[in-house]
């Protein structure tokens, strides 16, 4: 009898005490679970492998870093009980033991007027509903298998940004494509300011090649207007400065005033400072994707078991 649900975890090495499969090992779900590990350099291509694997009626796709919660496998079970549930997904929130830099940088990715709506991807943010790519994120990801064969799989062109793709494809045809805030796994967030940067700007190139290849203009696309700002103030002058500075502290009081709970006072101040080098980074990565060449083929990829077993 096949499973109900197939799990797919890319990684770049095997470690058997990854978070998820150790949580996998805690919370399984009664109804049967395949683990597929790919190991390789390239996540798009990996799920790839992975769900020609699958077995399961539904896909789940996590990270190596991602541990579901406890209640995991019953929400999944509620969605999909829904026939008109097709895709599902829920935040990645933060791990209980995360350090300073990581709850700032957290705060910042759930903040409001630092992200928008893209926040629900990383905190549990109102009741289920239908939703679209905006927020969902492919860590915390669900599918019924079906719907792959329906619309095709993850595009190799891309990553990051293969599931907004995927998931625009989806909606595109109709799909059920669903948020639920109850759906949730824990992961770490960057340690270092530098990785946190590089994120960003690899999140905008990711976003400039998913338009490259969909030809799909999103509100996303706007956001490289935002570095006209300091370029406009510059050619303004002195007094342009100014405004330009008086603006930026203006929303780094903000922020640090309505971060959420967990900063020290220190911690608010430092994440209001720094929250609006988020849309700028972003803004910049989605201008470099222009002139970034495409990905190559990457190396070989193996489909392991959740022991590490090379599969036949």
């Amino acid at each position: 009898m096949s499973p109900r649900y197939t799990i797919i975890i890319p990684v770049a090495r095997f470690e058997d005490a990854e978070p998820s499969l150790a949580r996998l090992r805690q919370v399984a779900p009664a109804t049967g679970m395949q683990i597929l590990v790919a190991l390789g350099s390239h996540p798009a291509r990996q799920r790839n492998a992975g769900l020609a694997r699958s077995l399961g009626e539904i896909v789940v796709f996590l990270d190596n870093d991602c541990a579901i919660g406890a209640s995991y496998w019953d929400e999944l079970e509620r969605d999909f009980a829904q026939v008109e549930v097709e895709v599902v997904g829920g935040p990645a929130l933060l791990r209980g033991e995360a350090r300073g830099t990581e709850r700032i940088f957290h705060t910042l990715l759930t903040h409001p007027l630092v992200v928008g709506p893209v926040r629900a991807r990383y905190a549990a943010r109102g009741a289920f509903r239908a939703t679209s790519q905006t927020e969902l994120i492919l860590c915390n990801m669900a599918a019924r298998r079906g719907v792959f064969e329906k619309i095709g799989h993850l595009p190799v062109e891309l990553y990051p940004n293969e599931e907004n793709e995927w998931l625009d494809r989806a909606q595109a045809a109709g799909i059920g494509i669903y948020y639920d805030p109850g759906l949730q796994v824990f992961r770490p967030q960057r340690a270092t300011w530098s990785a946190m940067a590089r994120m960003l700007v690899r999140y905008g190139i990711g976003r400039t090649k998913q338009l490259q290849l969909s030809g799909h203009f999103t509100a996303h696309q706007l956001a490289p207007l935002v570095l006209l700002i300091p370029l406009g103030a510059v050619i303004d002058g002195v007094r342009g400065l100014e405004i330009f500075s008086a603006c930026w502290l203006l929303l780094a009081l903000l922020v640090a005033l309505t971060c959420g709970a967990g900063l020290n006072v220190g911690q608010r101040l430092v994440a209001g400072f720094v929250a609006p080098l988020v849309p700028f980074l972003y803004a910049f990565g989605q201008v470099v994707g222009w002139f970034r060449p495409w990905p190559g083929a990457s190396a070989e990829i193996t489909v392991l078991d959740e022991r590490g077993n090379a599969l036949s």
